[in-house]
């Protein structure tokens, strides 16, 4: 006959407590440890130390039940004090009923409740199984970290040590092999990760529990996507027979990070050289995006014995935008007996000594080197001064930035106002922005006739095309790969065929592929412009229809219709909310 223990306590109940509570209730149900099948207890108790100590010392499966689902259970004992705590008037009782599949009848020993010199109490039910249940299979997904011990946690070991059977790459397996004593341990090669995958399916449909094992954080470059991708496509469910948890444990990148400083203290991204599973385009796309947008970057699989040209072709990308004294710090087997660091720059960054253990950690513009540790700023010397701590002319504590969104905004526009002879591109160059996000910010609550924009959807495009035979002779400029083609025209001479745009003019024929249009932005510049943008998915410009101004200035005509034109077709982009100063957490410790 097998038993279920239900089990109940306080928050943070040593494990001796409980232990010794379990204890005295088998000693008066007359059973011992042997005849227990199961323990079950309540959902709010997943990550309760003294009940996961207890299940894995003693490889008993863990049942967790919601407070609805217990509440509905018919208990001896109910509490109405247990049911303000926890949504539910019993713990021990419901959930031992439950996982036993009985009714209160099954209970063997009703609520058992003991406080131990921690002043913690504990309760334990104990209730016997209708039938002999089969045994529930698991998949755990475990991280256990970079390697050392001490960088383990709990629940990573606790995981391991109820595991039946333990997986992993042989390097993996090494790492973590004094935990392994008695279990059946299956070792795979580097490039097996879906025979993992597989093997741990199987033994788990089986009714065993299985610990699928990965240095770092196993969702990180790691193992817990390919399972869920091989789960789907058997059928499985939530709630199927088969439960799977994955165990976070502390990246490779944060771990070597630690090792060399505060590198990562202001955003960052990291990108993996291996073009094994990703077209080398799209880890190119990735490498420039983040070295042009300054994320301090952390480069992941950077070299191996056959893939030696991605590091070279990494560091020439990242130096279109970033300057060839940036810190770089390689880090090899972080926290593992080969521990080895290397402090150097982007410009020499290839000649490192780099493999497949390293994971090298690029600064941004703002990274520096003190005594060999790496530092990226926060940003608080954008606001604070750093002798007194005072704020600086014209920020405020606690509010955003002067160049926040709404300071950004403003800056654009009262750069065009100081400015007037400086137009889109000017500005675009100026804040280092595409031209969309400079018209975004001139299309705020705050445009008017003198400067503001207003955007248009793409599919738009035919109706302002149609508007535009209103407009006489524009000027059209036409933008690709930093050609530039200018033509004088008026709107019959654009023409929409397929996908294609025509621009038609005396002996010169353009065309604009359409699908690369992403938003249409009406735009004025009091004296100086009116016309429309056409930006691309990437903000930057490729077409643009100017208005003409004759020599006795603009004709009053033409700007009505370009005015209603923008009123039907375009609208403000949405009004934000102005900086009302609420109080923000300056510093969020994730």
């Amino acid at each position: 006959m097998a038993y279920i223990l239900g089990l109940g306590c306080d928050r943070d109940t040593a494990p001796a407590t409980l232990a010794t509570a379990v204890e005295q209730a088998l000693a008066l149900a007359g059973l011992d440890y042997d005849s227990v099948a199961a323990v079950a207890t309540i959902e709010q108790k997943r990550d309760e130390t003294a009940i996961l100590q207890l299940a894995a010392a003693h490889a008993w499966p863990l049942h967790y039940y919601g407070a609805e689902q217990l509440a509905q259970v018919q208990v001896p004992n109910p509490s109405e004090t247990v049911r303000h705590y926890m949504g539910t008037p019993a713990v021990a009782e419901a959930a031992a009923l439950l996982a036993a599949q009985a009714d209160v009848s099954g209970l063997i020993l009703e609520k058992h409740k003991f406080r131990g010199s921690d002043g913690k109490h504990a309760t334990v039910s104990i209730a016997r199984c209708q039938t002999q249940p089969q045994r529930a299979g698991k998949i755990l997904l475990v991280g256990f970290g970079p390697g050392a011990p001490e960088h383990m946690s709990f629940r990573a070991r606790a995981a391991i040590a109820e595991a039946d059977v333990v997986i992993g790459y042989s390097t993996y397996i090494k790492l973590v092999e004094e935990l392994l004593a008695g279990k059946q341990v299956i070792r795979k090669g580097m490039t097996e990760e879906l025979d993992r995958s597989i093997e741990a399916y199987r033994h788990a449909s089986a009714g065993k529990t299985v610990a699928l094992i990965s240095s770092g954080d196993i969702g990180v470059y790691g193992m817990a996507g390919p399972t869920y991708e091989l789960l789907f496509q058997a059928g499985w469910t939530p709630d199927s027979g088969v439960a799977v948890e994955v165990v976070p444990g502390a990246t490779a990148l944060t771990a070597c990070a630690a090792l060399v400083g505060a590198p990562l203290t202001h955003d960052f991204c990291s990108i993996s050289l291996s073009d094994l599973l990703t077209p080398w385009p799209v880890i190119a796309r990735r490498l420039e995006a983040a070295a042009r947008a300054d994320f301090v970057v952390a480069l992941y699989n950077p070299k191996s014995g056959r893939r030696t040209r991605q590091i070279v072709e990494a560091q020439r990308l990242l130096l279109l935008h970033r300057k060839p004294d940036t810190p770089v710090a390689v880090v090899k087997s972080g926290y593992r007996r080969r521990q080895q660091i290397q402090i150097s720059t982007l410009a020499q960054m290839a000649d490192c000594e780099i493999g497949m253990l390293c994971t090298v950690l690029i600064g941004n513009s703002s990274t520096f080197v003190r005594h060999g540790l790496l530092v990226t700023p926060r940003g608080y010397a954008n606001k604070y001064d750093s002798a007194t701590g005072a704020t600086k002319p014209g920020e405020q504590a606690g509010r955003s930035l002067s160049m926040g969104l709404n300071g950004w905004h403003a800056g654009v526009r009262d750069f065009l106002q100081r400015y007037p002879d400086c137009g889109l591109r000017d500005a675009a160059e100026h804040f280092d922005a595409p031209p969309a996000q400079i018209l975004a910010a001139l299309a705020g609550p705050e445009a008017n006739e003198a400067i503001g924009a207003r955007r248009a959807d793409a599919g738009q495009l035919d109706a302002v095309l149609a508007a535009a035979h209103d407009w006489g002779e524009l000027r059209a400029v036409l933008r690709s790969a930093g050609a530039v083609a200018e033509l004088l025209l008026n709107a019959a001479q654009l023409s929409r065929k397929g996908r294609w745009l025509n621009l038609i003019a005396e002996r010169q024929h353009l065309h604009l592929d359409s699908e690369s249009v992403a938003d249409l932005w009406f735009f004025s510049h009091a004296e100086r412009q009116y016309g429309v943008y056409v930006t691309d998915r990437y903000g930057q410009v490729v077409l643009s229809l100017l208005l003409i101004r004759g020599a006795s200035g603009w004709d009053e005509r033409v700007l009505r219709h370009f005015r209603h034109a923008a009123e039907a077709l375009a609208h403000p982009v949405t009004p934000f909310e102005p900086d009302a100063g609420y109080p923000e957490e300056e510093f969020n410790e994730s």
